[in-house]
């Protein structure tokens, strides 16, 4: 177990394999997320033309 931990946490090939294996997790997670999401919020289709005319209200 020493072994491992010196060479994950005291070498630069370790510092590496840390850093992309946390980005490569981090990536499956926001993955995984993002379809839990969209499957929980269905795209209802364009919005409908109404009183809401966007940021300044209609305005311009």
């Amino acid at each position: 177990m020493q072994d491992i931990f010196s060479f994950l946490f005291e070498s630069r090939a370790g510092l590496a394999v840390l850093f992309f294996g946390g980005l490569a997790i981090a990536a499956i997670a926001a993955f995984i997320l993002e379809r839990r999401t969209h499957k929980m919020y269905v795209d209802r289709g364009p919005k409908q033309d109404g009183d809401d005319d966007g940021l300044f209200g209609g305005l311009l």
